[in-house]
C-alpha cells in the first residue's frame, strides 16, 4: 500500500479504519504485534505507518524492495490518493519506473 504524497496520512486513514474494524484483519494485526489501542479508531500512528508506505516514489520503492529481500516472490501494490475514485496510474507508472519494471 502506497501513499503518494509525501507524509499524507490522511489517505491512508481512509483506508486502514476500514480493515481495523474487521474481526478477521485486527485479528491478524494482533498476532502482528499491534495492541487494541492501535486498532482504535481508525487506526494509530504506528498501525498506519506500518501499513502504508508514504513519503514518496522513493519511500515506496524501498518497501517494496525490503519485501522482495525478505523473500516475497510478489508485492500487491495499491496506491492511496486524496481522491479514492481517481485511478493512479500516473503513480503506478513512476513506480514500475523507479523499480525498472
Amino acid at each position: 500500500m502506497l501513499v503518494s504524497s509525501d507524509g499524507a496520512r490522511e489517505p491512508a486513514r481512509r483506508y486502514t479504519a476500514t480493515y481495523v474494524k474487521l474481526e478477521s484483519y485486527a485479528r491478524n494485526l494482533r498476532r502482528l504485534g499491534f495492541e487494541d489501542e492501535d486498532l482504535a479508531g481508525e487506526g494509530s500512528d504506528r498501525l498506519v505507518d506500518a501499513m502504508v508506505a508514504s513519503g514518496g516514489i522513493d519511500a515506496a520503492t524501498e518497501r517494496v524492495v525490503e519485501h522482495l529481500e525478505a523473500g516475497a516472490d510478489h508485492v500487491a501494490i495499491r496506491v492511496l490518493t486524496e481522491d479514492p475514485k481517481r485511478l493512479p496510474f500516473p503513480e503506478l507508472d513512476e513506480l514500475a519506473a523507479a523499480l525498472g519494471l
